[in-house]
């Protein structure tokens, strides 16, 4: 994954992964493909689970362009920084629960959310073994039009040629248009589900913990398990329909390089 601050973005579930990773390896093509599963909540600020499968795809061409779950990017590398862009996606939200999309009954009346296409630009920098990471996501669909900005610290601990573990904080800033579009109610929102008017403006929207583990199974299978914990905040977290500040999510993936 190109763009090491996104996990920070509710946008789809996905492991973690080193921007510099794939760095070194002299390959003119780096396919992986495999499948998992997530346990995350129905959405943001919401205190249900479900499980919901996780495809693995991830394709990169001569560690410049990279398309995997994140979207499609480019980017280039300078010593140990890495800047770049490209397009993402946001799934939006849907009064009930649905396989892939985020939602459930408690948003009735107060509309879909509809799925969004995003550009945005992102800085990966490596201070010896610390990874600092920023990404700027402007999703530009009517009715889902916000700005996100992703930052994010990790450090990444290779335990043996196997077994490597990685541990990241991250924080995302949210403008008044996202925050009022995920978690504000207006006149006839309030009208049609009951929850009271909220208005909500620009902000930190949250942040987390997360640490993830990939195991080399062999010469081409990897396995990966991954946690994070997120703690909503501000507008986030004072919205009616917050039922609980804090959401995990675990991701678990076996996936095969070709």
């Amino acid at each position: 994954m190109a763009a090491f601050a996104a996990g920070g973005s509710p946008a789809h579930a996905q492991p973690m992964n080193d921007p510099f990773a794939t760095r070194g390896k002299g390959e003119e093509w780096a396919v992986t493909a495999g499948a998992g599963a997530a346990l995350r909540p129905t959405y943001e600020g919401s205190d249900r689970y479900f499980v919901t499968p996780l495809p693995v795809v991830s394709v990169v061409w001569r560690d410049m362009v990279s398309l995997d779950l994140s979207g499609l990017n480019a980017y280039w590398r300078f010593d140990g920084l890495q800047v770049g862009g490209g397009l993402t996606f946001n799934l939006g939200r849907t009064q009930n629960s649905g396989v892939f999309s985020p939602g459930d009954s408690r948003l009735n009346g107060l509309g879909d959310i509809p799925a969004a296409l995003g550009f945005r630009g992102f800085v990966n920098y490596r201070l010896g073994p610390v990874m600092l990471g920023t990404v700027l996501t402007k999703f530009v669909a009517d009715g889902n039009d916000g700005l996100l900005i992703d930052a994010s610290i990790g450090v990444p601990w290779r335990i043996d040629d196997r077994l490597t573990v990685m541990g990241r904080l991250f924080t995302t800033w949210a403008d008044s248009s996202y925050t009022q579009t995920y978690f504000g109610v207006n006149a006839t929102q309030s009208v049609n589900s009951g929850y009271a008017i909220y208005s909500a403006g620009s902000g930190l929207k949250n942040v987390g913990l997360a640490i993830g583990a990939t195991y080399k199974l062999g010469a081409n299978w990897t396995a990966s398990a991954n946690a994070q914990v997120t703690q909503l905040l501000g507008y986030a977290a004072g919205s009616p329909y917050t039922f609980s500040d804090t959401g995990v999510m675990l991701i678990t993936t076996l996936a095969y390089r070709f």
